[in-house]
């Protein structure tokens, strides 16, 4: 009984030391570099999996005004372990809302099921809002590892 209590109880300290296989920062737009730009960290060092990235959002609206109708355009800057910059932009399409409430819209924007960069390490994100609106909320990643799949 004694052995079985000691196996049970390593098993369980091992899967609490388990890295979870995703992570959802969020930045509030107060918290964004000079008011549109929002920067995350993304540990990517595991070269034997992928990764997928989703961007996402709220919007606001004043009572009876109209949420935002164009989608909002991310221009993104990726800087390496070794700091090299790749650039890109993505799109939040704001017109298929996640979430809705009368005041509020919620939308996730798919940036790559099978995020491969070619470099092992951890990654800074920047996201530059370039048609910025007070009514965006703030910004946040969906960034999930895909054990096995590499």
């Amino acid at each position: 009984m004694k052995r079985f209590a000691a196996i049970f109880i390593i098993a369980a300290v091992a899967a609490c030391c388990s890295r979870p296989p995703s992570r959802e920062p969020f930045v509030p737009r107060e918290k964004a570099e000079y008011g549109d730009s929002y920067s995350f960290i993304l540990d990517m060092a595991d070269s034997t999996t992928s990764y997928s990235l989703d961007f996402y959002t709220r919007l606001d609206r004043a009572a009876f005004g109209d949420f935002p109708a164009d989608s909002i355009v991310l221009d993104l800057r990726w800087f390496s372990p070794s700091d090299s910059i790749l650039t890109d932009t993505t799109f939040i399409d704001v017109s298929h809302p996640v979430g809705s409430a009368y005041y509020t819209r919620d939308f996730i924007s798919t940036y790559s099921e099978d995020l491969v960069l070619p470099e092992h390490g951890e990654w800074r994100l920047k996201a530059k809002v370039v048609n910025d609106s007070p009514q965006i909320r703030g910004l946040g990643v969906i960034f999930r590892r895909k054990d096995g799949t590499r």
